[in-house]
């Protein structure tokens, strides 16, 4: 008989589905570490590769010792907190099961039941060990190796088999695995969401707007009562007059929003005390639709029309997709951003300049067209230098694409387009009347094509340089009419930013005695190019969320605009997400 009984059912309470069933055991661990090291190998050759490594590098630092159980067979406490820690898995956008749950429990009570083989208890030692290294991993930087379309730089080296002795030794299995998870706000409340939105969904989710004509403000209809619960269900809209609502980012905090401010947004609106008809658009639903079109970044006029009721008609189930999807996202994101930095939201079309934790400059841009040649790249770089005045040097596949086409049918073209012909090898340039462009194969032309800085530059009046095997940068516009356009995927690549000399300004701010008011009227002119090297690089991080917390604090989506999300999520696990379909 085992003398661990009690302390067992103590310490697995936290685990019901074993603390049920413990009983007295029958087993002690005994076995030379010749015979469990193995095991060890064994059971290594069958695991990934990273897992392998740490698991091996684990037991041989500790001699070929086992870790979860005491020499009489008695499960360590930890063994009942790492249990219980696997429940809680699925908070964080994990599934227990991926990370053997319920076997580890079953084949742990078979033990103290007194079944199996004499030395059954090293499976569940190494599973043990199988399942916290692989957990551990997935917390601490996402559970795809390497996410598509998604080329950041994951946290820095952390040795799994290091992060499993130190949980082991301190007590706290709980707490060292709650602290590898990222620990910025934006991944902090998107966990928050998550946890919210499934439980609207086991709730049976919220309603979904019949499709139909669209609807506005003074409008009756059965469709605009369906509208009003969405809505609630959502946050978007309050749901009484005069109650004060909570944020449904933000339960339990401060920061509300009086409902009668939605109420009286119109004199001819009820009073508090006589609500409107469930089915009438009135000006308070026409608040809490705007609210809805910011939070999804739709055109802002109060109405329901074909693109906002598209939004409306997405099923929970679809939104949990995409905050699991994020959540993933942000675990292969740099645990510590730097001091001072950019962040471009390429589904949201946004820059941020953060300084200390706090944005300072917002602005939109313009990234790349959705064609996969063409589409903006999420990575992670250093603005080095910028250049004033630049002269634009036509990417290859622009050449090949269209200038060479051009070219094919009226040499001239090139004048037309404001470029200079160039001899690759010489650099001297080529009167393009010369040239026999109908005989060049497009991938070995000899020429390349260059365009002097001018109003009609499309680099505009300067450019921010990250060296990258891209290609890419920042750049200003000689078109900055495109910015209003809601959804900006207009460029071959590069990301142009509509406010140049504040992005400037904030880059080169203290520096050698540069001032806003100097670059703004520096960039009025043109000029020869001008290289200005920054003292210190200024990281960029070009990213792709389409759940984030938005610029008024709430949980906002976007659309999928380069369809990254569903190959993500088919990659994360098998596990369906909960929510229904659209109606």
């Amino acid at each position: 008989m085992g003398p661990w009984l009690a302390l067992l059912c103590g310490l697995l309470l936290a685990s019901p589905a074993l603390a049920a069933d413990a009983t007295r055991a029958s087993f002690v661990v005994s076995a030379s570490s010749e015979s469990f090291a193995a095991n060890v190998r064994a059971r290594a050759e069958k695991e990934p590769k990273e897992t392998a490594r740490a698991l091996l590098r684990f037991y041989e630092k500790r001699g070929f010792l086992p870790a979860w159980f005491a020499d009489d067979g008695a499960p360590r406490p930890q063994v009942g907190q790492y249990l219980a820690a696997l429940h809680e898995a699925g908070a964080e956008g994990l599934w227990p099961e991926r990370y053997h749950c319920s076997a580890l429990e079953a084949s742990l009570r078979r033990l103290t039941l007194g079944g199996g083989a004499e030395d059954a208890w090293m499976e569940v030692e190494l599973g043990l060990t199988s399942s916290f290294l692989t957990y551990a991993s997935h917390l601490l930087s996402g559970q795809v190796s390497s996410l598509i379309n998604w080329r950041t730089k994951p946290p820095g080296p952390r040795v799994l088999a290091a992060v499993l002795e130190g949980a082991l030794l301190s007590g706290d299995v709980t707490g060292t695995l709650r602290g590898l998870s990222p620990g910025q706000e934006g991944f902090v409340r998107l966990r928050e969401a998550l946890g919210r939105y499934r439980a609207i969904a086991a709730a049976g989710g919220w309603p979904l707007v019949p499709e139909g004509p669209p609807l506005e403000r003074g409008r009756r209809d059965a469709r605009v009562a369906v509208l009003r619960e969405e809505l609630r269900v959502m946050g978007d809209l309050p749901t009484t007059p005069g109650e004060r609502l909570l944020r449904p980012e933000e339960p339990g905090v401060s920061t509300v929003v009086l409902a009668d401010e939605l109420v009286h947004a119109a004199l001819e609106m009820p009073s508090p005390e006589e609500p409107p008809p469930e089915d009438l658009y009135d000006a308070g639903l026409a608040e809490a639709v705007k609210s809805f079109q910011r939070r999804h970044g739709l055109g802002v006029d109060g109405k329901v029309g074909p693109e906002t009721l598209e939004a409306l008609r997405v099923p929970v189930g679809e939104r949990i997709g995409q905050l699991l999807v994020n959540l993933e996202r942000w675990r292969q994101v740099p645990r510590d951003l730097a001091p001072r930095y950019v962040m471009v939201n390429l589904p949201a079309f946004e820059l941020e300049a953060v300084e200390q934790g706090r944005t300072v400059l917002r602005m939109p841009v313009i990234i790349g067209m959705t064609e996969p040649e063409w589409s903006t790249p999420v990575l992670e770089d250093e603005v080095e230098y910028l250049v004033l005045h630049p002269e634009w040097n036509v990417p290859q596949g622009i050449t090949e694409e269209e200038v060479l086409p051009k070219l094919r049918e009226d040499a001239g073209a090139a004048g037309a387009l404001g470029l200079k012909v160039l001899d690759k090898a010489t650099g001297q340039e080529v009167d393009p009347s010369t040239v026999d462009w109908n005989g060049l194969e497009p991938g070995a032309l000899p020429y390349r094509f260059s365009q002097a800085p001018g109003e009609s530059n499309p680099l505009g009046q300067v450019k921010f340089i990250f060296p990258n095997r891209f290609d890419i940068y920042l750049h200003d516009t000689p078109n900055p009419a495109l910015f209003a356009q809601r959804e900006r995927a207009l460029s071959h690549g590069c990301v142009r930013v509509a406010e140049p000399a504040k992005l400037a300004d904030f880059m080169l701010r203290g520096y050698r005695g540069w001032t806003q008011d100097w670059l703004e009227a520096e960039l009025k002119v043109t000029g020869e190019p001008q290289r200005v090297q920054l003292p210190a690089p200024v990281p960029v991080y070009l990213l792709y969320w389409t759940a984030f917390v938005d610029a008024e604090g709430r949980i906002g989506f976007r659309r999928d605009i380069y369809q990254h999300d569903a190959e993500v999520l088919r990659a994360l696990s098998g596990n369906p997400v909960p929510g229904g379909s659209r109606g």
